[in-house]
């Protein structure tokens, strides 16, 4: 090899015009000439030496797993997707009333009502309303409700009145709190409409005669039926059938914390990509190996290579460690199957995933000079596009400013068709423009990492 010519003499500056000369020259034209033997044991010290750093399994492995049990058991804890449980003050001043249906006959109904097998409310009783308001300013309870005096009476013959006041740590929990109690209210009316109108039933349809018709545009129509479902169009004017056809992954805890282990797995190709491209020269660099490596058989493309390889050997085992550990401990769901055609892109957009992640780093390590300085702008970046770009939190959870840096995302791509594959198990069709877009983008990031990672090779050479 035409390096082997020169001088060994690192001090030399003929040895370092000769060196930069045979490198740019004939490496990155013979590529048909690397050796997959140098290539092999650039690889092999990749791994062995990563695995030798702590703090380097920590973030690879340790620091996603973390991410994921505290978000299965504190932000989407066992039980979660159940309803939700309010806890409801009460002051209660319609105890004596002579009226069969009181305020004492509310209270009762508000402790047993259920949905789907969970109670609404958790009961408590005030015996007066300026401690009842601390409370809901506290945050101790999630509604206050007071009920007059004759509430009771008034409801069975004319209009009862009630006062009620929504509390709640954040909007979010406000808007929730406000619509369990709005819906409750208004089925316990219609109802009490219902029932009111059963028992006036008899006293207006009775003295109607029954042979009396009324000419509406569909035909002729007794008139007691008429007035009958006029009277109940007042108490119920649309009756309205509500079904829930909710996604089952917005819904199943399973497959919530299935999307969450890949946005894991994603967090992490981004910021370890990020750092195995930004450190491939500057480390070696730092450790006085680069001249060294240099002034040997072995090229550039050979470094390039092997280290590329060693990372993506390191992420894959990475990415199948966070699998098996979030199904195996955390129960997420991810589906994958040998059989199905289309399961077979998910490890194909993994590894592009992580071509993306290392050749942004190749161009990270333009700016970077020591290994440390490059580790610590990868992992910012990496974490901070984490969250910002939909790999951690859904797009939806962004304000729409943000939304635009999720929507131009490759990564975000290319994760998006795993998360479409093994969550919603999508068809071949789904997914094949995406595919090849993200094919398409990945080949462009890598080119133009490679080219970053000549330069950067180019610039230690000429110091």
């Amino acid at each position: 090899m035409c390096i082997q010519g020169g001088r060994r003499d690192k001090e030399s500056k003929s040895y370092e015009a000769h060196t930069r000369g045979c490198l740019f020259k004939t490496n990155w034209k013979e590529v048909r000439g690397v050796n997959w033997i140098r290539i092999k044991a650039f690889a092999i010290s990749y791994i062995r030496a990563l695995f030798r750093e702590k703090a380097s399994v920590f973030w690879i492995i340790a620091w996603p797993l973390l991410m994921l049990i505290l978000t299965a058991y504190v932000f989407i804890p066992p039980g979660f997707g159940k309803p939700t449980t309010l806890s409801i003050g009460i002051v209660n001043r319609d105890v004596n009333s002579i009226a069969p249906f009181n305020g004492t006959s509310f209270v009762e109904l508000l402790k047993v009502v259920e949905y789907n097998g969970t109670k609404l409310f958790t009961v408590v009783i005030y015996d007066n309303e300026t401690t009842l308001m601390e409370d809901l300013r506290k945050g101790r309870l999630d509604i206050g409700m007071v009920i007059p005096e004759n509430f009771g009476l008034n409801l069975t013959y004319g209009r009862a009145a009630l006062k009620i006041y929504v509390s709640g740590e954040s909007v979010y929990e406000l808007q929730i709190n406000r619509a369990i109690i709005s819906e409750f209210i208004h089925r316990f009316s219609t109802e009490v409409a219902i029932r009111k109108l059963e028992m006036m039933k008899e006293y207006i349809l009775g003295e109607i005669p029954e042979n009396v018709t009324v000419s509406m545009p569909y035909g002729d129509v007794p008139l007691r039926e008429v007035v009958w479902n006029f009277m109940r169009g007042m108490a119920t004017p649309i009756n309205a059938s509500i079904n829930e056809v909710a996604p089952k992954e917005t819904m199943d805890r399973p497959y919530i914390l299935g999307w969450y282990a890949l946005g894991a797995i994603g967090m992490m190709l981004l910021y370890s990509g990020f750092t195995i491209g930004a450190t491939t020269v500057v480390e070696e660099k730092e450790k006085g190996r680069l001249y060294r490596i240099l002034s040997t058989p072995a090229t550039e493309v050979d470094m390039l290579i092997g280290k590329t390889i060693g990372g993506l050997i390191v992420l894959s085992l990475s990415s199948l460690i966070i699998i098996i550990a979030t199904v195996t401990i955390i129960h997420a769901r991810i589906s994958w199957s040998p059989m199905r055609l289309v399961d077979w892109l998910v490890p194909l957009h993994f590894l592009l995933i992580s071509l993306m992640c290392i050749g942004i780093g190749f161009m990270l390590s333009l700016t970077a000079r020591t290994v440390s300085g490059a580790s610590s702008i990868s992992t910012i970046l990496g974490l901070m596009l984490a969250f910002i770009t939909g790999v951690w939190f859904p797009k939806d959870w962004l304000p729409r400013s943000l939304r635009v840096l999720a929507d131009v995302s490759p990564i975000t791509w290319s994760l998006d068709v795993i998360r479409e594959i093994m969550i919603r198990r999508a068809t071949l069709s789904d997914v094949a423009l995406p595919t090849l877009k993200c094919f398409i983008v990945t080949l462009m990031i890598f080119l133009l990492g490679v080219i970053a990672y000549r330069k950067t090779i180019s610039k230690y050479v000429e110091v």
